[in-house]
């Protein structure tokens, strides 16, 4: 089950350091120049929200509902922020490899249950990740065409 997956435990436990993690490499990454400027605190709150609610948004009843208000929030954070929709996509993208990163590198997956465990609860990520494409997508393009219509 979800709830006791070791990746989204040691996520939980580890979460500030893997945040900080992103939020070096995200101001670094040449894809992802518009984050290079956002002070590292907006940064570091951004991706603590995300992987303190991962669990919730992977198990809650309501998930679906759960992840298009959590997306729909992420997408109108970075909107507001200036960061143009690839490049908050793959900031996205980037938080999930990290935290897949942190948990190889700290070999945590020792025997075969705790490594198949893992890959479910990667699949199901990228799942999640893949509505989260869908939602912001959807928000940068409802903003735009607002725009467009009061600049007429």
């Amino acid at each position: 089950m979800v709830e006791s997956i070791k990746l989204l435990d040691v996520l939980e436990a580890n979460l500030d350091e893997i945040a900080a993690h992103w939020a070096a490499d995200v101001k670094k990454n040449k894809r992802t120049a518009h984050y290079r400027d956002l002070p590292d605190e907006k940064l570091l709150v951004q991706a603590v929200k995300f992987y303190s609610q991962l669990r919730n948004l992977l198990i809650a009843p309501n998930r679906l509902e759960k992840a298009q208000e959590f997306f729909m929030h992420y997408a109108r954070t970075c909107y507001e922020n200036g960061i143009p929709l690839h490049e908050s996509i793959y900031a996205l993208n980037m938080m999930r490899r990290h935290m897949w990163l942190y948990a190889e590198f700290q070999a945590i997956f020792i025997n075969a249950l705790e490594h198949n465990q893992a890959i479910d609860s990667v699949m199901r990520i990228m799942l999640l990740i893949d509505h989260a494409v869908f939602e912001i997508t959807e928000y940068y393009q409802d903003r735009l065409r607002l725009e467009n219509c009061s600049a007429i």
